[in-house]
């Protein structure tokens, strides 16, 4: 058994609008354009009925991780599990599964108190994307099932080995690199535990080992071809979002990519030629650089 993908994630904003304007307008994602009773709004990419969830409140922050297995089996397997670990394991009611769109689901939280979505069966709306930017593909595995996630996401992890432990063990992830990247000086050490899914992408969730306001590190998307990077890369500095890091490509992920900031303050990640890896034949790696060129950082304040 092991987690098939990061599916979606619930995202609280404090202006709902706006984010779902970037979303559309910058990132490319699709208005979904489904009712909820709570007024959420939705964000597509592929053929999955949403894979952000914008839900409208006070502040700004990750409100949950949705995490997709392939089954039932699988599914029962990791909540008896989690019990008996001594975590609370709470039962999504029928009402909630179906605004979700998924056949049934479990809430826990992981040692980081992270809240995640545990689901099965996420019923698909077979309607093609239509991107208002152009976007010609997001980047999600199968054309039809999207069974390698919306991309990934690094949450933060403050008893990073507790969550290893929980990740590793409970969850059905695996290490795929352990990155120390070089601080400035004071700086606390810095450490990024990337974990993957039983999918070839390098990486589905990391985990960081500070604290962080927002729930969340960053988020990632990535696009077909590098055009449209440059072009997503034009629109969020003509929109005037902070561009946190320029045009640069990973080391353990091989992805070039920028990073800017939504409303609300959460990083995405926009990027293109993610490493797709043969998990077989691969040994997990320690890195003490996280790039190979660009990036520079540029965080406001």
């Amino acid at each position: 058994m092991g987690l098939a993908s990061i599916g979606y994630l619930r995202i609280q904003a404090s202006d709902a609008d706006a984010w779902m304007d970037f979303g559309t307008g910058i990132l490319g994602l699709m208005d979904a354009g489904r009712e909820d009773t709570a007024g959420a709004r939705c964000l597509r990419m592929d053929r999955h009925p949403f894979r952000f969830m914008i839900e409208p409140g006070d502040s700004d922050r990750l409100l949950a991780c949705g995490l997709e297995y392939r089954c039932k089996d699988d599914f029962d397997s990791v909540c008896a599990d989690l019990e008996s670990a001594g975590f609370s394991v709470s039962a999504g009611d029928a009402a909630e599964a179906e605004r979700l769109c998924v056949s049934e689901f479990a809430s826990v939280t992981d040692p980081g108190g992270n809240l995640l979505e545990l689901y099965w069966g996420r019923k698909l709306d077979y309607q093609p994307l239509v991107s208002p930017t152009g976007v010609s593909a997001f980047v999600t595995g199968d054309e039809y099932t999207g069974d390698m996630g919306f991309g990934h996401a690094v949450v933060p992890a403050p008893d990073i080995e507790a969550s290893i432990d929980f990740y590793t063990g409970l969850i059905g992830l695996a290490i795929s690199d352990d990155l120390y990247p070089p601080m400035p000086e004071g700086a606390p050490e810095a450490r990024v535990v990337f974990m993957h899914a039983d999918n070839p992408r390098q990486h589905s969730l990391a985990l960081y080992n500070q604290p962080s306001p927002l729930g969340v590190v960053h988020m990632m998307v990535e696009v077909s071809t590098l055009d449209e990077v440059g072009r997503a890369l034009d629109r969020a500095n003509k929109g005037g979002h902070p561009v946190i890091a320029s045009l640069g490509r990973h080391v353990n992920d091989n992805m070039c990519s920028f990073y800017v900031l939504a409303p609300g303050g959460i990083a995405v990640e926009y990027g293109y030629d993610g490493l797709l890896v043969d998990w077989d034949t691969y040994t997990p790696t320690v890195s003490t650089e996280g790039d190979l060129w660009g990036h520079e950082y540029n965080f406001p304040g």
